[in-house]
């Protein structure tokens, strides 16, 4: 997750498209079915030729239902990205929760970002490779947000590398990226019908040379 832009403000948006107060389970499911498949549309299509007619007709809804749920094509890609910019957020905040010493947060990083890459995979694709269709002002907020994953990973590694679990050698920021883009470029070539999220994960940890996993 590295793209560039302004800070911006505090997070206070309301999601487009949701019901003010409303807490029902099958409105949001339906919001992330309907994001689903309109990242399918985006990764197949591109967003410039993908409509929301053919958004409707996958997602077995009318568009006004479309437009209902979520809105227009451009709040469609817009909550896209922040579909991405909640899940993994939220897989970092879990990762990171329970103190533990630096190879076993790292450990559970790299775990948490595979397996929300594995279920996530479309729309992070799109977001990378549809990121300059988004609005500059949701570009802006979604790249504040990744800039603070960054660092909040970039502790992660330094501590790491204090302890000698990984190379101190290298400026920390250049360790950090290339863990991020190794995981990151995940969702060009991974297929869940030949390995799993665990295997994709055991296997990174193995290559930046992490200790073996102890039991909680």
């Amino acid at each position: 997750m590295t793209q560039e832009n302004t800070a911006p403000p505090a997070d206070n948006r309301r999601r487009p498209g949701r019901r003010p107060g409303s807490r029902s389970g099958d409105w949001e499911a339906k919001r992330r079915r309907i994001l689903d498949v309109a990242a399918d549309v985006f990764f197949v299509r591109g967003y410039e030729r993908g409509t929301t007619k053919e958004i409707a007709e996958r997602a077995g809804m009318s568009q006004p239902t479309i437009y209902h749920y979520v809105g227009s094509k451009e709040v469609l890609m817009s909550e896209i990205a922040r579909q991405v910019d909640r899940d993994f957020t939220a897989a970092l905040d879990e990762a990171l929760d329970v103190p533990a010493d630096p190879a076993t947060q790292l450990r559970r990083v790299i775990d948490a970002f595979v397996r929300s890459l594995a279920l996530n995979q479309r729309t992070f694709a799109v977001y990378w490779k549809e990121f300059r269709s988004l609005p500059k002002d949701v570009g802006r907020e979604v790249s504040g947000h990744e800039r603070d994953f960054v660092v909040r990973v970039e502790e992660v590694v330094r501590r790491a590398q204090d302890e000698g679990v990984l190379p101190a050698g290298h400026p920390t920021r250049i360790v950090s990226e290339g863990i991020l883009g190794m995981m990151s470029w995940m969702h060009w070539w991974y297929k869940p019908d030949e390995f799993d999220a665990d295997q994709v994960s055991r296997a990174f940890c193995d290559l930046i040379g992490l200790p073996a996993a102890s039991e909680d």
